[in-house]
């Protein structure tokens, strides 16, 4: 046996080979040889067709009666020339080739589009806007109507008939809330020292250091607390949120809650909104100490501050209201948040792709909501002199 694979491995290949015959109002391509990968077939389609001369409407006949092996280099060979006559406006006859060949054939070119096709014309520019401006509209409306869902869904919780696990809904409330505290102090540390920096070099060329306190305060209570802690809860909780939901959409598992007649709302987004509604208040007071004690590192390594005057001067500068601002965006950042991921999630595809495609947007949406929130806050508060 192993004398024979020498022996056909030693035998000679045929090479590729086409001959053009031209006869009346058409001309034949007559392919034969080996047409197999290992042939040496470089540059033969491009030479083949740059042989043929035809005219618009006329066509090209196959003949590969003469083929003695063929793998599916041939095919491959055949489907460029079937290009190469389509873009040309030639007729493709191949009534010689064999059942499968034919076959393929067919099927490419059902598959392309006709030469003649043209590219479509963009939609005018008012239309382009219509529909983009349609297609907000709709979601702005499906927004409002899971927000009346969650409200229902809250109304039922209240009279004690909503339908969850109180374990899941704990284990989502310690996902927002414990877990969370590490990223959160962090960063909003490091955005304390950072604003305290930034005023402390201006201060320091005015001789008024003791206001870096007042600064600090003010900006991490007003703001800064409030939006970094919702910024980092949307690319963090409000992510998770979008994934663990489509992908549940992808696994058919919503759709087996409403065949069991589970409520989606109150099983899944009702715990999350409520979970991230009570840990976003929490977790900004947190961030307004760590804030603040990153303004105070900066401040007593830069100024010489003390540790009594930077206290008194954080205390004189805060009030109830400060206080009562921040806490009020942050319970409204912390629904926005939830609603976001969970909008998304029940909004995902089946794949996986649209699992990527629901956090992303989850994450945008949580972020632009946020900042946009903020600025109607910080225009209601100017109103109101607070």
């Amino acid at each position: 046996m192993g004398a024979q694979a020498t022996k056909h491995a030693a035998e000679p290949r045929i090479a590729p080979r086409w001959t053009l015959r031209k006869q009346s109002g058409a001309v034949e391509l007559v392919l034969g040889g080996e047409w197999t990968l290992y042939s040496g077939l470089s540059g033969i389609p491009e030479a083949a067709a740059a042989q043929i001369e035809l005219g618009s409407g006329q066509s090209l006949r196959i003949d590969a009666s003469e083929v003695t092996r063929w793998d599916s280099t041939l095919p491959a060979f055949l489907l460029a020339l079937a290009e190469y006559c389509r873009s040309q406006g030639w007729t493709l006859d191949a009534g010689r080739l064999p059942a499968g060949l034919r076959t393929v054939l067919k099927m490419a070119d059902e598959l392309s589009p006709p030469a003649s096709a043209r590219a479509p014309r963009p939609a005018p520019l008012f239309r382009r806007v219509g529909r983009r401006t349609l297609q907000y509209s709709a979601k702005a409306g499906e927004t409002v109507s899971l927000l009346g869902e969650v409200v229902i869904a809250f109304v039922q919780l209240l009279r004690g008939k909503a339908t969850y696990y109180r374990a899941d809904a704990w284990a989502v409330l310690q996902a927002c809330g414990a877990d969370a505290l590490p990223i959160v102090g962090l960063v909003n540390l490091l955005v304390g020292a950072i604003i305290a920096f930034v005023g402390a070099v201006q201060l320091k060329e005015f001789g008024a250091g003791e206001l870096l306190a007042d600064g600090v305060a003010l900006a991490t209570v007003r703001e800064m607390a409030a939006v970094i802690t919702a910024v980092v809860l949307s690319g963090r909780t409000g992510a998770a949120f979008a994934a663990e939901i489509a992908t549940m959409q992808g696994n058919e598992e919503i759709d087996a809650l409403r065949v069991m007649g589970v409520p989606v709302v109150e099983f899944l987004v009702l715990p999350r909104v409520l979970a991230l509604a009570l840990m976003a208040p929490l977790l900004y007071l947190y961030s307004c100490a760590l804030g603040i004690l990153g303004g105070f590192l900066v401040g007593t390594g830069m100024l010489d501050l003390t540790l009594t005057s930077y206290a008194e001067r954080t205390v004189l500068a805060l009030n109830a209201h400060q206080f009562i601002l921040g806490l009020s965006k942050s319970l409204v950042f912390g629904v926005l948040v939830s609603l976001a991921g969970c909008f998304y999630g029940l909004r995902a595809g089946r794949n996986a792709a649209a699992v990527g495609e629901a956090t992303t947007s989850a994450v945008v949406a949580g972020i632009v909501g946020v900042i946009t929130v903020d600025a109607v806050f910080a225009v209601c508060a100017n109103a109101l002199g607070i």
